[in-house]
C-alpha cells in the first residue's frame, strides 16, 4: 500500500524506517532466525502513536482496559495524546495455515485497508505487524483507531434498545449497511463474518454512522462462487434482523441492496435462499 510504510525493529532512532530485517534469535529463544515485521501507517508517523506503538516488543509489553479476549488473541483500549486506539494482539498460532505464511492479522489489516480504497467506512488502522520464528507466525498485532461513541449493532440492540425503536434511526442505519454489503459484493469481496457484532454504530440519534470491524476471514471470490458467498454475507446479517427489525424493514434493507424498488422472481428467490441458509444450524 502506497500509503504505508515498514519499519524496522530496533532501528538505532528507533524510528519508522523503510526496511524489514531477519535478526537472530536471543539466548533464551529457538535456536533459529526470527523476522520481525512491523508497519506504521504514514498519518501516524510524527504522532504520540508513532512513539507508543513503536515496534511489536513494545506492543506486547502494553496493557490498558480489556475489551475481548479468546484463546488466540486479546483486545485492549489505550489511549496516546487525545486518541484512544484498540490494541488486538494474536498471541496463539496454530494449524497448518501458520507455517504457510497465511496471517489473519494480517489478513484483517489489508481487508480494512481494502475498506478505505473501496470508501466503506471502517475502523482507521494506525499499525500492524507480526514476528515469524523460521517459516511460522508466532504472534502479531494491530492497532485501530476507536471511533468515538459507537457500539457494535449487537450491542446496541440488546443496551440500547430504545435507538432499536426508533425508525428514523433504524433507517438510516439499514441504509448504511445495505449499501456497504452491495459495495462489497459488487467488488466480489464477501466478509463472510458479516454479523452485526462486526458494525459498529455512533450512538447519534439524528445522524448515526456506520463502521465494518473484524474481518480477518473476507476475501475475493470468483464469480461461480460468489452467490453463495453472498448469500452467506446476507443470511449473517438476517440472523439478528428477524428478532430485532420487522418485516417491513427487513423488506427495506434487501430493497435497498438490490437498489429496486419491486422485486423481480430472482429476488425472491434469493430471500428464500437466504432465510434457509442457517435452517436447523442455529
Amino acid at each position: 500500500m502506497g500509503s504505508e510504510q515498514d519499519v524496522a525493529q530496533g532501528t538505532q532512532e528507533n524510528r519508522p524506517g523503510l526496511l524489514t530485517i531477519w535478526q537472530p534469535a536471543q539466548d533464551n529463544e529457538p535456536d533459529m532466525f526470527k523476522k520481525l515485521r512491523w508497519k506504521i501507517l504514514t498519518p501516524w508517523l510524527d504522532s504520540p502513536a508513532a512513539e507508543l506503538f513503536c515496534s511489536l516488543e513494545k506492543v506486547f509489553s502494553l496493557s490498558g482496559t480489556p475489551v475481548a479476549k479468546d484463546k488466540k488473541s486479546v483486545v485492549f483500549k489505550i489511549s496516546a495524546g487525545t486518541n484512544t486506539f484498540y490494541v488486538k494482539r494474536y498471541h496463539r498460532t496454530k494449524g497448518k495455515h501458520v507455517w504457510l505464511r497465511f496471517s489473519r492479522m494480517n489478513k484483517e489489516a489489508e481487508n480494512q485497508l481494502l475498506f478505505k480504497q473501496l470508501k466503506i467506512p471502517a475502523a482507521e488502522i494506525v499499525a500492524y505487524g507480526e514476528e515469524h520464528i523460521f517459516n511460522k507466525i508466532a504472534r502479531g498485532a494491530l492497532i485501530t483507531l476507536a471511533v468515538e461513541n459507537a457500539v457494535d449493532l449487537a450491542t446496541t440492540a440488546q443496551e440500547n434498545p430504545r435507538l432499536m425503536q426508533n425508525r428514523r434511526w433504524a433507517r438510516q442505519v439499514i441504509k448504511q449497511v445495505a449499501r456497504i454489503a452491495r459495495t462489497l459484493h459488487d467488488y466480489r469481496f464477501c466478509h463472510n463474518d458479516l454479523k452485526w457484532r462486526n458494525i459498529l454504530v455512533t450512538q447519534d440519534e439524528e445522524n448515526p454512522q456506520v463502521y465494518l470491524i473484524d474481518c480477518p476471514v473476507g476475501q475475493r471470490w470468483p464469480a461461480f462462487l460468489l452467490p453463495r458467498r453472498i448469500i452467506k454475507d446476507l443470511a449473517c446479517l438476517d440472523k439478528v434482523a428477524k428478532y430485532q427489525l420487522s418485516r417491513t424493514q427487513r423488506l427495506f434493507f434487501f430493497k435497498e441492496y438490490t437498489q429496486r424498488k419491486r422485486l423481480i422472481a430472482a429476488d425472491k428467490t434469493m430471500i428464500r435462499e437466504i432465510l434457509l441458509f442457517f435452517q436447523g444450524r442455529e
